[in-house]
């Protein structure tokens, strides 16, 4: 998939390739990037979390419904929801361990 954006998953070492139609959560689960995440998409729980290190500018504005569930603190730090985030070019990102506590 030539013309799609690359998503760096720099705390595992991993690259993939991302369709800019769907969201970063439903690329990482489609292609079987394990990710925390329990409402389904819908900006509820929060678990779908991702540090952005590289490329924000690159990715969807931020919704809303980001701000409503993480607040200004986490957005300014570079976090986003992967179910709110598109990504229309190459970005850097972490994801938080499947054993991380994210209240």
């Amino acid at each position: 998939m030539r013309n799609q954006p690359e998503i760096e998953i720099k705390n595992r070492n991993q690259t993939i390739r991302v369709n800019p139609a769907f969201s970063l959560l439903n690329n990482f689960l489609s292609q079987g990037i394990p990710i925390q995440t329990s409402c389904g998409g819908k900006a509820q729980c929060g678990r779908c979390r991702c540090r952005i290190l590289e490329g924000a500018a690159h990715l969807s504005p931020v919704r809303p419904a980001e701000i409503a569930r993480l607040g200004g603190a986490l957005i300014e730090a570079g976090w986003r929801l992967s179910c709110q985030s598109h990504a229309l070019r190459r970005v850097v990102l972490e994801l938080p361990e499947l054993t991380a506590p994210l209240d």
